[in-house]
C-alpha cells in the first residue's frame, strides 16, 4: 500500500515541474543561447519583422512559465540585430556571469 502511495505522490510532483526549472544553470545558459540565436536567425531570414510576429510550433503541454521563456528569449536574440552566433555567444556568456 504505501510504495502505491510514495509513486503516486512522486508522480504528481513530477507532472507539474517545467523543463526550464528542472535544468542545470549551465543547461539553461545554453538554452537561453539557442532561442537567442533562433531569434536572431528568423530575423535575418525575414520570418517576422517584429517579436509579435514569430510563430511558434507548440506542443501543448508547456507551462505558463516555459511560454514566457521561450517567448522572452527568442524576442531578446531578435532585437540583438546580430548574426545568429554572435547572439547565442553574447547571451550565453552573459547568463555564465
Amino acid at each position: 500500500m504505501y510504495p502505491i502511495i510514495l509513486i503516486l505522490a512522486l508522480s504528481a510532483s513530477i507532472s507539474h515541474a517545467d523543463r526550464i526549472t528542472d535544468m542545470f544553470p549551465y543547461e539553461e545558459c545554453v538554452y537561453r543561447a539557442r532561442l537567442g540565436a533562433a531569434g536572431s536567425w528568423v530575423r535575418i531570414q525575414n520570418f517576422a519583422n517584429s517579436c509579435d510576429n514569430i510563430k511558434y510550433n507548440w506542443h501543448g503541454d508547456e507551462t505558463p512559465y516555459e511560454l514566457e521563456y521561450v517567448t522572452k528569449w527568442t524576442c531578446e536574440g531578435f532585437e540583438m540585430n546580430l548574426d545568429p552566433v554572435k547572439t547565442g555567444d553574447t547571451i550565453y556568456f552573459d547568463c555564465m556571469k
